[in-house]
């Protein structure tokens, strides 16, 4: 009874070290990323033997670890000319796969630098500048050696300008399978939908300060308000083509639409009405209150008397008042 009731035992799972390939013991495992486990004492640099704790960064390549000087050293991308690397302040110049200090981007022929804007072109002993690449093809063409299809002219390239050496582009590349990325959809909900229309319909083309407001009105990223807005906005232009070119289609200037079939009409100017409808003559008076009368009245008598009474009476509609 007393075995039934303690709870099962978790086996601990068994560490093994990368570097000795023995079990790890130790209080204190390194684990580098994803998924490798070395004791304190076998993680080391394979160049320098400098141990490589937490403090430090570690770098793996073909199951040797480095430490971050000497895998630059060894692996880092490299100036075409000099063959020295970059440091993370140095401005660099391309030219297809070659990185060039820009001091070192320079014809090898006439020892020019290549600056934004210059023509060059790259060959197998180096750069050239664009006419010194000319007098070298027509050389090889007075030569004998005619361009074939193996031996193409090199195209002209036009030197751009320089970049940090600490953009990812200038990374070492790993090369990896492509993999599909998959495209997150927002769903909007209907209290969202409703200001972003709103806002639509006030002004298809909000700024910056608008743009604003709608985020913090509707929690969306201003990534996806901006997407919101410029397909509304095709969506409508291609509504309002589609209406014109079916109005162009229908024939006998019939327009049909949704069923509805109707002539367009257009509207003249406008005429005198005279129609054969007879109608008898109205007589129309006009009348004047009395005002003075019942000024004087009010400021000299009281409303009272029989005499104000009197006028009143004789002031309501359908009785006329002689003075």
């Amino acid at each position: 009874m007393g075995d039934m009731g303690d709870p099962p035992k978790k086996k601990r799972l068994v560490s093994l070290c990368v570097g000795c390939g023995n079990q790890i013991h130790d209080q204190y495992i390194l684990r580098v990323s994803p998924d490798l486990e070395w004791h304190a004492a076998c993680l080391k640099c394979a160049e320098c033997s400098q141990y490589l704790d937490e403090s430090c960064t570690c770098f793996v390549r073909d199951g040797k670890t480095y430490c971050k000087r000497d895998y630059i050293r060894l692996y880092g991308i490299k100036c075409a000319k000099c063959n020295i690397g970059f440091s993370k302040n140095d401005f660099v110049m391309r030219a297809r796969s070659k990185v060039y200090h820009i001091e070192c981007f320079r014809c090898v022929a006439c020892s020019r630098q290549l600056i934004p804007g210059d023509e060059f072109a790259l060959r197998e002993d180096g750069l050239f500048c664009r006419a010194d690449h000319d007098v070298v093809e027509r050389a090889s063409l007075g030569s004998g050696d005619p361009l074939s299809p193996l031996h193409p002219a090199r195209p002209l390239q036009m030197a751009a300008e320089p970049i940090s050496a600490r953009q990812p582009a200038l990374r070492p590349h790993v090369h990896k399978q492509p993999e599909k990325t998959t495209r997150v959809r927002t769903v909007l909900n209907e209290k969202q939908l409703h200001t972003l229309r709103t806002c639509y319909n006030a002004n298809p083309r909000p700024d910056a300060l608008m743009k604003e407001q709608l985020v913090e009105m509707t929690g969306l990223s201003p990534r996806v308000i901006r997407v919101w807005f410029q397909n509304k906005r095709c969506k409508d232009k291609k509504k309002s083509i589609l209406m014109k070119q079916l109005q162009q289609q229908q024939p006998n200037d019939k327009t049909n639409i949704q069923g509805m079939t109707g002539t367009p009409m257009v509207a003249a100017s406008p005429e005198r009405h005279d129609g054969g409808i007879q109608a008898n003559p109205v007589e129309v008076q006009s009348y004047q209150p009395p005002w003075k009368v019942l000024s004087d009245f009010a400021l000299q008598s009281d409303i009272d008397q029989p005499a104000f009474q009197q006028l009143v009476r004789a002031n309501r509609p359908g009785r006329r008042l002689s003075f």
